[in-house]
């Protein structure tokens, strides 16, 4: 099977793929990664989804994330997750990014180890299936057009590279989970959200303080009429204990990798992942 490059038109079968394996993404997760990235596939001519496949996305020079590295249960063990990985780091190497990321499962870590990937942190997925309490004493709001630049510096200074495109997608997609915290004027945090095929996720998450996060969480999630899924980080102190307190169950822990440099950033301020295929 030759790994080539994928279009628009294998997109859904990408997503077959995805959904087979039992993850959350839909096809316009995938096409964020045709927008902002690359992604590749091994075809072997089924009918409904493809043999495997690996995208990555850049966040200008010093940042890249490698994600969706996915084979087919039939063809697992035969080599395929090496072959796409090997891609993956030699197009990104080659263009001279500084860091290459990407968030292991517990069955993926000792793989990417072995690539020369080491831990950078970590996070677990929860799910959300209640309502939060509402926070007092934190002003929260629906994100408006006018504070996009504010949010995007949250997301500068927290993530530590640049992806107003990424996330203005998010936006567009669940406006509903789109949410600010402002205080004397200013935006002192930030939410947002996406659907996908089994819940709607939150995330990424910008807040200083735990009051914060906590009323931007409640906020979102009132706002939705399902059950909720959010990648909340292990630098976190207590906001999974009031999660797990509310009713929220902790689903499955990932672990955050890096190749070259240092993740950028500052993780105090970014306190829930946009998912483990976006960082």
């Amino acid at each position: 099977m030759d790994l080539r490059p994928l279009t628009a038109q294998d997109l859904p079968r990408a997503a077959a793929l995805s959904a087979l394996i039992g993850w959350n993404q839909l096809p316009a997760d995938w096409a964020a990664f045709l927008g902002g990235g690359q992604v590749r596939g091994l075809d072997d001519g089924h009918p409904e989804c493809l043999a495997a496949t690996v995208a990555t996305i850049g966040y200008g020079p010093g940042l890249a994330w490698i994600g969706m590295v996915l084979v087919r249960p039939d063809l697992r063990r035969q080599g395929l997750a090496t072959r796409l990985m090997g891609w993956a780091m030699d197009s990104l190497q080659a263009a001279g990014i500084a860091s290459l990321a990407l968030d292991a499962t517990p069955a993926g870590r000792p793989v990417y180890a072995r690539l020369g990937f080491r831990d950078a942190g970590g996070f677990a997925r929860w799910l959300l299936p209640a309502p939060l309490p509402t926070e007092a004493g934190v002003a929260v709001r629906p994100l408006r057009e006018e504070d996009w630049p504010a949010v995007l510096a949250l997301d500068l200074a927290g993530f530590g590279a640049p992806r107003e495109a990424l996330l203005r997608g998010f936006a567009g997609r669940l406006p509903a989970a789109a949410w600010v915290a402002e205080a004397g004027g200013r935006i002192r945090g930030a939410i947002l959200g996406r659907d996908g095929l089994r819940h709607p996720g939150l995330g990424p998450l910008w807040a200083s303080d735990a009051a914060t996060a906590r009323a931007l969480l409640a906020a979102a999630r009132h706002a939705l009429p399902e059950a909720a899924v959010l990648d909340l980080g292990d630098h976190v102190p207590g906001l999974g204990d009031w999660l797990a307190a509310q009713g929220a169950l902790q689903q499955r822990p990932f672990t955050r990798m890096v190749l070259g440099a240092d993740l950028p950033g500052a993780a105090a301020v970014y306190q829930a992942a946009s998912g483990p295929e976006f960082g």
